[in-house]
């Protein structure tokens, strides 16, 4: 049986996925808009040229973690442990990033992010989470 907390935490993971994906598709149709401006503005310039394959490869990198996220979450949903084990490390690395913008920015929403990643890192590393994880699906 799949804890409660390993609900939410899918639920999460797949809010972050949906975040990213909506981000993903907003620079890439923003991307190709710009890159239509630039072209009747101007006969393919260098930073035209730029733009675009740095929009590109922007929007390319988020749907990309925009499915790593989704992956993560069903893999968590079904209990499988590489799904916890990579939550952990990339959470884990999220919080190092968190804890260096709440050292340069202390808001409350950075606070806030810090907190939810320690408590999701913690909780998915209790003994009782890992043997839920462990347990035949």
């Amino acid at each position: 049986m799949r804890p409660v907390g390993v609900s939410l935490i899918a639920l999460l993971h797949w809010l972050r996925g949906a975040v990213y994906a909506i981000a993903g598709l907003a620079v890439l149709g923003l991307t190709h808009l710009g890159a239509r401006f630039m072209s009747a503005a101007a006969s393919d310039t260098f930073l035209g040229r730029m733009a675009t394959g740095l929009g590109k490869a922007v929007g390319l990198g988020l749907l990309v973690m925009a499915l790593i996220w989704i992956v993560l979450g069903l893999g968590l949903w079904t209990t499988k442990n590489w799904a916890r084990v990579l939550t952990v490390l990339f959470i884990g690395i999220l919080l190092i990033w968190h804890l260096l913008g709440l050292a340069r920015f202390p808001t409350p929403w950075h606070i806030l992010r810090v907190l939810i990643d320690a408590a999701i890192v913690i909780y998915l590393l209790l003994p009782d989470v890992k043997r839920a994880f462990a347990a035949p699906a």
